[in-house]
């Protein structure tokens, strides 16, 4: 399993494009609703050949190395999902253990969703062009703020089979040897934090306010 990719829709779709080329991400996917249908607006396309056609952009998808990072057009700032790369063995376990503790899970073609309690879903991913080969910029850990529940992270803990690193009444950290989720007891949910490794040092934060921690 490879923590890879997080998901918002935001109503600062080209602000938050432009922040992420800073960083070094290549705009791969631009997909909008324009005139009634879906279109493509792919690179070399740039936003000044679009800017005044008011597409809405269902999806921005921007990668660098082994990182994937996508948005879309909403009306605020919404944190939507996480991304897992899985091989079909940890895909399979994955999916049986979120079934049999009564998650929904909806399967597709190119990705499946697990909606967790929280209101943001877990994709599991098995298609590994969603990342370069280059061996850099790992998400390391991502810090999701979120009303505890103790029962319900016991059940997100199983069905990822991660190991807790640290726990208390305001703080769950688990993970594996790959990578970690930390959670803190907050009245909405939101991704807080990322830190990435083996990427260039930054430590800023993003249009939507979630903070970005570069470490070599």
């Amino acid at each position: 399993m490879q923590l890879f990719h997080y998901h918002w829709w935001t109503d600062k779709p080209e602000e938050m494009e432009r922040f992420y080329q800073e960083l070094g991400f290549e705009t791969n996917l631009r997909v909008g609703n324009y005139k009634g249908e879906m279109q493509t607006f792919k690179p070399p396309l740039e936003w000044e050949d679009f800017r005044d056609e008011e597409v809405r952009f269902r999806i921005i998808q921007m990668v660098k190395g082994q990182t994937n990072i996508t948005f879309g057009q909403g009306k605020r700032d919404t944190f939507d999902h996480i991304g897992i790369l899985v091989d079909e063995s940890e895909y399979s376990q994955t999916v049986e253990k979120a079934q049999e503790i009564g998650w929904k899970v909806s399967e597709g073609e190119r990705r499946t969703f697990i909606s967790t309690p929280w209101k943001f879903k877990i994709e599991l991913q098995k298609r590994t062009e969603v990342v370069t080969e280059e061996e850099h910029t790992f998400i390391k850990t991502m810090e999701i703020l979120l009303p505890f529940s103790e029962k319900d992270l016991k059940s997100l803990r199983y069905i990822l089979d991660l190991n807790i690193a640290e726990q208390n009444s305001e703080r769950v950290e688990m993970g594996n040897p790959k990578w970690n989720l930390v959670f803190r007891s907050d009245e909405q949910t939101r991704l807080n934090s990322v830190k990435f490794h083996l990427g260039d040092e930054f430590n800023i934060n993003d249009p939507v306010k979630a903070r970005l921690i570069g470490q070599n």
